[in-house]
């Protein structure tokens, strides 16, 4: 009894494996499938076969749900793998010539990771992605419930002709995005090089961020020094920047031997801890408990 016969034009030696360790895991439980292959002018055919005796249909039954969206499951990676990489690559090559070799590569094997589900997704590219999987799974799912052929490039000449675009979109939220990141990281970069060269104005900087996330400022004596610290920045900065932006460029500014924050669960902004991680590196301390984190609401350092 034939369950399934998919015709594959690419190579199948990793969709065939892991077929096999599905049948393997039937023959755990007592079903007999068996895998065949052959070929038929240039397409390759690989085949499940169910031993037809009464028990092993009547628990094949019982499993067969399961044994179809899990082959589902292989097909759609089979597409994402050797047929969508190659739409991505036009896609890259096509609207994004300006990226290097490696960048284009990168970002190709970020937008198959994203696709298989493996890879960090975009915020606004999650539900693009999810999506379009749910589409296509559903779509190869109702298929094999018809059919128990199916030819791979038929499949998605015919049934997946309208996901071009879908690509398309996943592939630029993707590519701005490691854009954004690498240029983030340059930028980085170049403010640890301007922190190294700089003279250290302070030994010690203790950042002390209060239950309303606002910042005060103690030299190594424990004396507040917050008033000089942004005395440079406060009447020049920009009017849409924030205090945390005053506090990073300070810090970069004066480029303190040693950085120790403290009540850093107290920050209303994430993203300004971490650029102060990427930057000082080694020279942050993010303090654990000392007796200003314990007093923290009540500070009366002088």
């Amino acid at each position: 009894m034939i369950l399934l016969s998919i015709g594959f034009s690419k190579d199948n030696k990793e969709f065939y494996d892991r077929l096999n360790e599905l049948c393997q895991y039937f023959k755990e439980k007592g079903v007999n499938i068996a895998l065949c292959e052959n070929k038929v002018s240039n397409m390759n055919y690989i085949k499940c076969v169910l031993k037809e005796t009464e028990r092993d249909i009547k628990v094949f039954d019982s499993f067969s749900e399961m044994f179809y969206i899990y082959v589902s499951n292989l097909i759609y990676e089979y597409i994402v793998n050797y047929y969508d990489s190659v739409s991505i690559e036009k896609i890259i090559k096509n609207n994004y010539d300006f990226l290097s070799n490696e960048d284009a590569e990168i970002i190709k094997e970020k937008c198959i990771m994203a696709l298989n589900g493996t890879g960090i997704f975009t915020q606004d590219g999650i539900q693009l992605i999810i999506n379009r999987k749910n589409t296509i799974l559903k779509l190869i799912e109702e298929y094999l419930d018809e059919n128990k052929e199916l030819i791979i490039d038929g499949f998605i000449t015919f049934r997946l002709r309208n996901f071009s675009n879908d690509l398309k979109n996943i592939v630029e939220k993707i590519t701005e995005e490691y854009i954004i990141e690498k240029e983030y990281s340059e930028f980085i970069k170049l403010l640890k090089y301007f922190v190294d060269i700089q003279e250290s104005k302070y030994e010690v900087v203790n950042v002390i961020i209060q239950k309303d996330g606002n910042y005060l400022i103690y030299d190594k004596q424990y004396k507040n020094i917050t008033s000089e610290f942004f005395e440079d920045f406060s009447s020049d900065i920009k009017i849409d920047a924030t205090i945390h932006d005053m506090l990073i460029s300070a810090l970069i500014t004066f480029a303190p031997q040693n950085i120790v924050i403290h009540g850093v669960e107290n920050s209303k902004s994430q993203e300004t801890i971490e650029t102060i991680k990427n930057i000082f590196s080694d020279r942050l301390k993010i303090c654990s408990g000392c007796e200003i984190c314990k007093s923290i609401n009540n500070i009366i350092l002088t």
